[in-house]
């Protein structure tokens, strides 16, 4: 009997060890759209996103073997990020520093393995919708790199209209200031200065 209790109490460590280590994750396959200051570039078609839950609550959004065009930057991953729950969405938000772990992308190398970056993004019905910036600075030239992975859902529009994003003017394709968010292309100034494009 001692002996059962004795192998039940092991189980049950056991079990608690792995339940606090718990992670789960999820990763999702679309096209990511680049531009480099302004300038589209050819979009990437079939890049993955991984987002790992950590069971404290925090998640670590990589952007896998990330590559803009003739540089090769490998995964770009973020970590600490707290999602936010909106009905069936949950929203990522940061701006920080992010690593580039790859030692053989010689941009990961050159930059010292990290990037700053801001990050928008929101899962919903399992797709991700991500509004990337990173800010690559090499030698004398610095490159403003933006990206938008999957496609704008209702939720992710509305993410837009939160804290630091909050529009202050919405303008309709030719420049006429609207009263919010009409039907179709929207071209948004937000509060801290940003100008971001949202299709209705």
């Amino acid at each position: 009997m001692k002996k059962f209790f004795m192998t039940l109490a092991v189980a049950a460590t056991a079990f608690m060890a792995t339940t606090v280590n718990a992670q789960t994750k999820e990763q999702f396959t679309d096209d990511l759209e680049i531009s480099l200051n302004g300038a589209p570039q050819e979009p990437v078609k079939g890049t993955t996103v991984e987002l790992e839950h950590q069971a404290d609550g925090t998640s670590t959004f990589m952007l896998k073997n990330f590559t803009f065009g003739v540089f090769e930057v490998g995964d770009v991953i973020v970590e600490g990020i707290k999602g936010v729950k909106n009905g069936d969405a949950t929203t990522y938000d940061f701006d920080g520093i992010a690593k580039l772990p790859s030692e053989t992308a010689m941009v990961a190398v050159a930059l010292g393995h990290q990037i700053p970056l801001t990050l928008h993004s929101v899962v919903e019905g399992g797709k991700l919708y991500a509004e990337i910036s990173l800010s690559v600075t090499m030698g004398e030239e610095a490159l403003k790199v933006d990206c938008v992975f999957g496609k704008k859902s209702e939720t992710a529009i509305n993410g837009v209209v939160a804290g630091k994003t909050a529009p202050v003017a919405v303008f309709n394709a030719t420049g006429a200031r609207q009263n919010g968010l009409q039907k179709g292309l929207n071209i948004v100034r937000t509060a801290d200065g940003k100008t971001v494009k949202v299709l209705k």
